[in-house]
């Protein structure tokens, strides 16, 4: 194996974000078999890793002439350097294998368009340059001769790929469910719960909500805030960051829930976060799976999860968790009442914790590593 070289394309990383974790993961369950190489902006990569970093330069004066940039600056990499596989987390037409961990951007605009944007907001995004760079990338990519296979993460973003580009093979998409570090992420006992609470300055028995993610629209948090209005008791901590947060700051203040809302930006004590929680809530408007609700599972914490997302697959409603019909506040807001019961707290997170369980990281690393050996194989 040691012939074989493999570039793995991501434009940017974050050390919060949930594709460049399962990119790890990934290369862990790989170890020195391969050669690999980052194709990317910008990458922190421990010197004793073993990898190369291919570095892209940043250029372009708009969203869009930069992502078109990009995109034919890879291309050009890896002609020049001549791969065996060539695996993408970005919409690069003429890569082997994409991971759809962005889910669809037709599907996104799609629900945007319904949803939340008005008349002017639809024709803005119709002609907006960045947009129409990104569907194009994306159906030259599904369209590309070199294209083998696509890692789905969702069984939602599988049919959203069959839906808006039907040239596809069905056969060419692989469904790969996330997987989770079962020993790193362990429920807490009640009484470590019971401490943190404190320590946050809040009472042991307040029933508390948490919200974990960067890009506070796209993620549905002006819903949770709507639904939060209509509760009573239920507290919320907001873990993540986003340019605009002011404004979800002042909607909390009109909404009369400011003081039962706290924003608490990127938190690299995740554990205590989930040990904090009796709850995740993820009302995302559209996510292709969100690796925050299997966290918070593998914790023990029962999830309430919108129906535009992926990881809703895994949900049981009235087992570990509840699907409700994202946007839908008041819907969302009955379940968090339903919720406050200690007795019904403690079975979802019971459920979640067993539901997590059977989506450890070697299950998913070994479907990839298999996946990519058997393209390998045929080089």
């Amino acid at each position: 194996m040691q012939s074989f070289r493999l570039a793995i394309v991501r434009q940017h990383y974050r050390p919060d974000g949930g594709a460049e974790r399962i990119i790890q993961r990934m290369l862990d369950g790989f170890g020195r078999s391969l050669d690999v190489s980052i194709v990317t902006q910008g990458w922190q990569v421990p010197a004793d890793s073993g990898l190369q970093v291919i570095p892209v330069r940043k250029r372009g004066w708009s969203r869009s002439s930069r992502f078109r940039h990009f995109v034919t600056d890879v291309q050009a990499v890896l002609l020049q350097q001549r791969f065996d596989l060539v695996q993408s987390h970005e919409r690069v037409p003429g890569c082997q294998v994409y991971r759809a961990g962005d889910g669809v951007h037709a599907e996104w605009l799609r629900i945007r368009a319904e949803y939340q944007l008005g008349t002017l907001g639809r024709w803005w995004q119709g002609v907006d340059p960045f947009h129409r760079a990104v569907l194009a990338a994306e159906a030259d990519m599904f369209a590309h001769s070199a294209l083998q296979k696509v890692v789905c993460i969702s069984e939602r973003g599988r049919q959203d790929i069959l839906r808006h580009y039907p040239m596809v093979d069905p056969g060419k998409l692989v469904l790969v469910y996330n997987g989770i570090d079962l020993e790193k992420h362990m429920p807490s006992p009640l009484d470590v719960q019971a401490r943190v609470k404190v320590a946050w300055g809040y009472a042991a028995v307040t029933p508390v909500a948490m919200f974990v993610g960067s890009g506070f629209e796209r993620k549905g948090l002006a819903v949770l805030l709507q639904a939060l209005a209509q509760t009573t008791d239920w507290h919320l901590v907001v873990v993540g960051k986003d340019k605009y947060q002011r404004n979800f700051e002042r909607a909390a203040q009109q909404l009369g829930i400011a003081s039962r809302v706290r924003f608490v930006g990127m938190q690299t004590n995740m554990n205590e976060c989930y040990a904090l929680a009796d709850l995740l809530v993820h009302p995302a408007w559209y996510e292709p799976f969100g690796n925050v609700v299997l966290e918070a599972m593998a914790h023990g914490r029962g999830v309430l999860v919108s129906s535009q997302c992926g990881s809703g697959e895994l949900v049981r409603d009235g087992q570990n968790g509840y699907v409700f019909h994202a946007g839908d506040a008041q819907q969302l807001a009955s379940l968090l009442e339903s919720c406050k019961d200690r007795t019904v707290l403690e079975t979802l997170g019971a459920d979640a914790r067993r539901t997590a369980e059977q989506y450890p990281i070697a299950r998913m690393v070994g479907t990839l590593v298999d996946t990519y050996r058997s393209l390998l194989a045929g080089i």
